[in-house]
């Protein structure tokens, strides 16, 4: 069964009106799809069979989003039914910031100020440690593997950057250039691996993304206030190393556990 029957096949059970539209992303893990629901523009999240082999929480996602509503930097969800992995959430007609020197408006001050917001919102009491669990599911796929040596490296280096006494927040854990919005203010997308992690994890992710030079990153820091520790330059490029190191990680993981799925072409 190829994937848009699949979805075809989901999408039967979303209740009121709804149409499917157009593609946006599609990836091993799920697709996405601008549509309209119940007559409002929206965006739609689907999962392949390869997310429920991910430690990713759906439920979770939905309750952290559901705790920073408040703050009015997310989009809204609109409908979400966990059993079949779908998540519909309201359209945001943003653009992807850019931090060149001559755009005034998308200022890294507000971006620090905002994603402070966010680091000092508390999680609710049952939010799962999808990042920890991440790395623990990371270390089970790739053990007695060719890949284990670089998973220990990058665990090894985690643990010297986590435990460090820094006071751990709500981090976002995934501040890629897809995942952040400019529309009057920055609007932080796709939640799925936010759980508690160590400040400068989303910190040197930004730095890293959009290959922050010194005087944008002390902008960063003027608006995220607090510890400016956080923003030393030698700090924060141990995270990048990791966060490196992830990224390959994760990658690898993926394919392991798409090896591992049954053929379903027939």
């Amino acid at each position: 069964m190829n994937s848009m029957v699949q979805i075809s096949e989901k999408i039967k059970s979303i209740p009121g009106e709804f149409a499917l539209e157009q593609n946006l992303a599609s990836g091993a893990i799920s697709q996405v799809f601008l549509c309209s629901y119940n007559n409002a523009k929206a965006v739609i999240r689907v999962d392949c069979p390869s997310a429920s082999m991910l430690s990713i929480d759906r439920d979770n996602e939905v309750k952290i989003l559901n705790n920073v509503k408040n703050l009015e930097l997310a989009p809204k969800v609109l409908y979400q039914d966990e059993s079949a992995g779908i998540l519909i959430w309201e359209f945001i007609p943003g653009v992807k910031p850019s931090f060149k020197s001559n755009n005034k408006d998308h200022c890294l001050q507000s971006l620090g100020r905002e994603l402070s917001l966010i680091h000092n919102t508390s999680l609710p009491d049952d939010c799962s440690d999808i990042f920890s669990n991440s790395m623990e599911l990371y270390g089970n796929l790739l053990q007695d593997t060719v890949y284990e040596p670089l998973y220990k490296k990058a665990l090894s280096l985690f643990k010297e950057l986590y435990f460090d006494g820094t006071t751990k927040v709500l981090s976002h854990n995934d501040l890629n250039q897809g995942n952040l919005l400019w529309k009057n203010k920055f609007y932080f997308l796709d939640w799925e691996y936010a759980s508690l992690n160590h400040p400068c994890f989303d910190l040197a992710s930004l730095v890293n993304t959009y290959k922050l030079d010194s005087s944008q990153i002390h902008d960063l820091s003027i608006g995220y206030g607090g510890d400016q520790e956080l923003f030393a330059m030698d700090r924060l490029n141990h995270w990048i190393e990791f966060i490196y190191y992830l990224d390959e990680i994760w990658e690898i993981s993926v394919n392991v556990i798409l090896e591992q799925l049954p053929d379903e072409s027939d």
